[in-house]
């Protein structure tokens, strides 16, 4: 080997350890971003705020109206804030000009039965319908008798009605919210 071709395999040498000596291989990873949201799919054009309106036509009425009416509009607000939307979600607001409901019952609030392998853990269903109407009475969105099955832990002493556990029917309005208003955005 001529004196030439081993400085040059010196300098190639020298140069891959002064870039592993600088830390180019040995960073630490870039930071990872959360996954951008789909795109709104439903036409809000127009639509400034959004009065929601919950009523529930379910026999046990577990769930309150005026509650789950709250959480699905501060849920919109908070899609609607991160989408930069710019679309206000209410509730016990009279409608006005630009406006659209979101009228959304609640059919059915049921608890699937308890078996031995899944002590501690409860699934709710809940079924509703849901419709985004214009005030020119032109539908955005509609979709009917959705269903929502609910995982939730339910204390041993709780078993016998599992409504009665502390929290669970924030929890359960909290998802089903979110459920509700990524499917009304996002189509989904």
């Amino acid at each position: 080997m001529s004196e030439r071709m081993v400085k040059k395999k010196l300098l190639t040498l020298a140069g891959a350890v002064g870039i592993l000596a600088c830390g180019a291989c040995f960073r630490p990873p870039l930071p990872q971003h959360a996954p951008r949201r789909p795109p709104v799919r439903i036409g809000l054009e127009g639509i400034r705020s959004i009065r929601v309106e919950v009523a529930n036509a379910s026999p046990w009425h577990h769930l309150d109206p005026a509650a789950l009416a709250q959480r699905i509009a501060d849920t919109i607000n908070e899609q609607s804030w991160r989408m930069n939307m710019k679309v206000n979600a209410h509730v016990g607001k009279k409608a006005g000009d630009g406006d659209a409901v979101l009228e959304i019952t609640v059919l059915s609030e049921t608890v699937e039965a308890a078996t031995p392998a899944k002590i501690g853990s409860r699934t709710f269903l809940i079924k509703d319908s849901a419709t985004l109407t214009r005030l020119d009475g032109a539908l955005v969105w509609r979709e009917t008798e959705a269903g929502s099955s609910i995982a939730r832990s339910v204390a041993e002493g709780d078993a016998a009605d599992p409504w009665k556990e502390p929290g669970l029917v924030d929890g359960v309005d909290k998802t089903l919210s979110n459920r509700l208003v990524f499917r009304m955005l996002y189509g989904h």
